[in-house]
C-alpha cells in the first residue's frame, strides 16, 4: 500500500505535469475506477477546467482545479504515468487526463483497490478521504504528545489507524518502532514523555 512518502511523490509528479494545464477531455477506460460519479459526470466536471497546485492528505491525492478536485487513491499497485514517458497506453490504464496539448497523465491500477473520486468542495473532499486525521507532516511534537494521551491499545495498532494520524503504513511503522526501540503491541498509555519523545 502506498504511504505518504510514495504519494507525496506522485504528488509532485502531477504538479510537475498537470499543475497549470487545462484539461481537454477525461477518457475513463475502466468505470469501475470512478467510485462516487459516472465517468460522463467526471469528465464533464473536469473539461475545460485548469488543474492548480495539488494537495496530499496522508495516503490521498487531492488535485484541485479552479472548479472541483479529482481525489486519487493507489491502493496497492496504482501508479501515475506522463505520456511523454509512456506514448503508449497500457491495459491497466484505468483514467486518462486529456490535456491541451495532446500529454497525457494516466491513472494506471493492475489491481484496481484504489481509484478516482470527484468533490465540489472542500467538504465534499473531506467526505470522500472518510475522516482522516492530520496529516503525519502536520502534526507537531506537541500536538503528538496531545493525541497520544488520548488514545488507548497497542502501539502499531494506533500508529496506523488514519483516524489518529493520516499518511503511516505498515512499512512507515514498523520502521520508526524499530528505531524507537519499541514493541508494536506495547499499550500507548504506558509510554511517558520521554518516551513519547523518542517516537
Amino acid at each position: 500500500m502506498p504511504e505518504l512518502p510514495d504519494v507525496e511523490a506522485y504528488r509532485r509528479f502531477f504538479a510537475e505535469h498537470a499543475a497549470g494545464r487545462r484539461v481537454r477531455r477525461v477518457a475513463v477506460l475502466d468505470p469501475v475506477s470512478v467510485r462516487n460519479v459516472e465517468p460522463s459526470t467526471l469528465d464533464r466536471a473536469l473539461g475545460g477546467r485548469t488543474f492548480a497546485e495539488p494537495d496530499r492528505h496522508g495516503k490521498w491525492l487531492v488535485a484541485w482545479t479552479d472548479g472541483p478536485a479529482l481525489l486519487l487513491h493507489f491502493g496497492m499497485t496504482g501508479d501515475l504515468i506522463w505520456s511523454g514517458d509512456e506514448p503508449e497506453r497500457h491495459r491497466h490504464d484505468r483514467v486518462i487526463l486529456e490535456l491541451e496539448g495532446g500529454d497525457e497523465l494516466r491513472y494506471r491500477n493492475m489491481r484496481k483497490l484504489g481509484g478516482a473520486w470527484l468533490a465540489h468542495d472542500p467538504d465534499e473532499a473531506v467526505a470522500v478521504m472518510g475522516g482522516l486525521g492530520p496529516d503525519a507532516l502536520d502534526v507537531s511534537r506537541r500536538r503528538f504528545h496531545d493525541l497520544l494521551a488520548r488514545r488507548r491499545g497497542g502501539l502499531k495498532a494506533v500508529l496506523m489507524d488514519q483516524r489518529f494520524v493520516a499518511g503511516l503504513g505498515n512499512l512507515l511503522v514498523d520502521e520508526l518502532l524499530w528505531q524507537a526501540r519499541f514493541h508494536p503491541r506495547r499499550p500507548v498509555q504506558t509510554l511517558d514523555a520521554t518516551d513519547r519523545d523518542r517516537l
